[in-house]
């Protein structure tokens, strides 16, 4: 009975959880400022094989993505992809479980921001 009663835990608790064996990824970026910033940054991380999710803070210049194991960061890496978005690439922490569903956005909300964050301009007020 006991043995019953932690597989069901367990099972509940992967349920729970969808991506319980992938990693999450911190990365702190330098130049995002403002919701183009995100789409572009955000697009260019989810065309990459293994990625599921990816959210943002603004205030903290932080890119989150939830990947499977499968995806392994470098430093050259996220340096180029950031470059090349207009970006500066700071650091990046690997977290055993993904935890980003505080910092999601909602795919309609940036699907008029254009792919090239080059057309857009940042006011200065």
């Amino acid at each position: 009975m006991m043995k019953q009663i932690t597989l069901f835990t367990f099972a509940f608790l992967l349920a729970q959880n969808p991506f319980a064996g992938d990693i999450q990824y911190d990365i702190r970026v330098d130049g995002i400022t403002c919701p183009f910033c995100v789409a572009t940054s955000e697009r260019a991380l989810k065309k990459i094989d293994g990625v599921h999710e990816v959210g943002s803070n603004l205030e903290s210049g932080t890119i989150f993505v939830c990947a499977d194991e499968s995806v392994t960061f470098t430093d050259d890496q996220l340096q180029r992809l950031f470059l090349d978005k207009g970006f500066t690439f700071r650091s990046f922490k690997e977290k055993a479980q993904c935890t980003i569903n505080n910092h999601k956005h909602d795919d309609s909300e940036l699907e008029n921001i254009p792919e090239d964050h080059t057309q857009h301009a940042h006011s200065t007020s």
